[in-house]
């Protein structure tokens, strides 16, 4: 636990600094994190209950206020938004700290645990807005909200993985940084995003039980609303991210010596 702790600490400067760099300039600064999933409710809710007047099948408990598709919705974009650029900017991580990666004595991991927290921080800030929505336009705080922690400690497991495993091949494979995009592009509509997957057809339901990202998006949706979640079929993939945590950790060690003479 001390050793985590100490990894925290030494990574937030990292990424903190990342942060302001990244909206360094512009007027609004951070509370774009906030702003653009704002945005994205407003959106969603006029477009798929104003025009389509779209409904979430199997809905246990629909939000008032003639949002319950977009609530649902933007629930689980946080999720797969969180994942993608995370995934997106981990294969050039170690490229774009080439002057860190030279530094021998410098513990490359916390590179790949500082990009988690700064996914994390954007994550919290839209957790915040759905939270103030549901407590304004639906029940109120549900006991069900008890279970957040534990869908984004297993988000934050597969962040982690991703974010090692991708900074490793990055350095030795370049055209990652143009396959990740079109192929977190293309997952979107492969992860119950859009729909809950007991709505999918038979053939979805396959592709989506190999989703590492369903699992995590169906608990993060149990979680706000209550909706059903089969605790059997999420073992197995919680173990599947733990062991990827695992292999992905132990290809970095091994690809590492080589990063300061490829970035």
């Amino acid at each position: 636990m001390h050793g985590l702790l100490e990894h925290l600490r030494l990574a937030w400067p990292l990424a903190k600094r990342d942060l302001l760099a990244r909206y360094r300039g512009s007027v609004a600064g951070v509370l774009w994190a906030l702003l653009a999933p704002l945005a994205m409710v407003a959106i969603y809710a006029l477009v798929f209950q104003g025009v389509f007047q779209a409904r979430w099948a199997g809905a246990a408990r629909p939000v008032d206020g003639g949002i319950d598709y977009a609530a649902r919705l933007f629930a689980g974009l946080m999720v797969f938004t969180a994942v993608a650029e995370l995934a997106t900017r981990a294969t050039r991580l170690m490229q774009d700290n080439a002057n860190l990666v030279k530094r021998v004595v410098f513990p490359l991991e916390l590179l790949c645990v500082a990009l988690v927290m700064q996914a994390a921080v954007h994550t919290t800030l839209q957790m915040g807005v759905l939270a103030a929505l549901l407590m304004v336009l639906g029940e109120g705080a549900q006991w069900s909200w008890l279970w957040l922690p534990l869908a984004w400690c297993w988000i934050l497991v597969l962040q982690l993985a991703l974010a090692i495993g991708l900074a490793a091949l990055g350095c030795y494979l370049r055209d990652l940084q143009h396959i990740v995009p079109l192929v977190m592009s293309g997952l979107l509509f492969l992860s119950p995003v859009f729909y809950p997957s007991a709505a999918a057809p038979e053939v979805l339901r396959k592709l989506l039980a190999l989703n590492p990202l369903t699992a995590p998006i169906e608990l993060v949706r149990m979680a706000w609303f209550g909706d059903p979640f089969t605790w059997a079929s999420a073992l197995l993939p919680a173990a599947g991210v733990l062991l990827a945590l695992a292999v992905a950790h132990g290809l970095f060690v091994r690809l590492r010596p080589g990063f300061a003479d490829l970035v």
